[in-house]
C-alpha cells in the first residue's frame, strides 16, 4: 500500500478493533452483572444483563459493516486481511458470550424466585477460573501477544474440569434430597453456560493465533503451543 492508502487502512483497522474492544468490556460487565445477580439474589441486575446484550447485537452489527467497508475499500492481503477478518470473528465470540451472560441471567432470575440453596456458593470458582480465562483471552487479542494467548488457550481445560466437578457434586445432591430441585437443575444450566463462555474465550485465543501467525490450531487436539513460524 501507498503511504496515504497505509494511514488510511491503519486507521480503520483501529477504529474496527476499538469497537471490538468496547464490546469486549460490555460483554464481561454483563457476564459479571449476571452472576452478581445470582450470587446476591439481585434481580435488577439480571435485568440489566438482559437488556445489555442488545447493546452488544448493536456492535457487533457495527463491526460487521466496518469490516466489511475496510475489505471493499482497501482489499487487503496476507497479515493485515487476516486482522480484519480474525476481528470480525473474535466480535461474533464476544455477541456469543453476552448471549451466554443472558443466559446465565435468565436463570438467576427462575433461583430468585425459589428458596436459597446452599450450593450456590459452588458456582463461584467455575465462574472465577471463566472470567480469567476471558480476561486473559481479550488481553491476549488487545496486546496481539501469540504468548499470552496460546498460554490462555490451555486454560479452557481447568474451567472444562470444574464445570464437570460441579455437575456431578450437584446431581449427587439432587438424588440424595426428596426436597425441590427446581434451582439445583438451573445452577447445573449456570455452569454448563460458563463453560460455554470458556470455549469462546478459547476462540479468541485461537483466532489472535491466526491473525498474528497465520496458523489454525482450531482442531489441534492436543492443544499444543503454536510453533513460531510466522506469514
Amino acid at each position: 500500500m501507498h503511504d496515504h492508502i497505509l494511514s488510511s487502512f491503519n486507521h480503520a483497522l483501529s477504529n474496527l478493533r476499538e469497537h471490538v474492544l468496547i464490546m469486549a468490556s460490555i460483554a464481561k460487565k454483563n457476564l459479571a452483572s449476571a452472576m452478581r445477580g445470582l450470587t446476591e439474589r439481585d434481580t435488577d441486575l439480571c435485568n440489566a444483563a438482559i437488556a445489555a446484550d442488545q447493546d452488544v447485537n448493536d456492535l457487533e452489527k457495527s463491526i460487521d459493516r466496518l469490516g466489511m467497508q475496510v475489505l471493499l475499500k482497501f482489499q487487503p492481503t496476507a497479515h493485515d486481511l487476516r486482522q480484519v477478518m480474525g476481528t470480525i470473528r473474535i466480535a461474533n465470540n464476544l455477541e456469543r458470550i453476552s448471549d451466554q451472560a443472558g443466559s446465565i441471567a435468565k436463570r438467576a432470575r427462575q433461583i430468585n424466585n425459589l428458596p436459597e440453596i446452599s450450593e450456590l456458593k459452588l458456582i463461584e470458582p467455575v465462574y472465577h477460573l471463566c472470567a480469567r480465562n476471558l480476561e486473559c483471552s481479550i488481553q491476549a487479542f488487545a496486546n496481539a501477544d501469540t504468548e499470552a494467548a496460546a498460554a490462555a488457550r490451555l486454560m479452557d481445560k481447568e474451567l472444562d474440569a470444574a464445570e464437570k466437578a460441579l455437575d456431578q457434586s450437584l446431581l449427587h445432591v439432587m438424588e440424595e434430597r426428596q426436597s425441590p430441585l427446581e434451582a439445583y437443575l438451573h445452577l447445573i444450566f449456570v455452569a454448563r453456560f460458563l463453560e460455554r463462555v470458556g470455549d469462546h474465550a478459547k476462540n479468541i485465543c485461537e483466532d489472535t493465533i491466526f491473525i498474528e501467525k497465520a496458523e489454525d490450531v482450531r482442531f489441534d487436539k492436543n492443544k499444543r503451543h503454536p510453533s513460531a513460524t510466522s506469514a
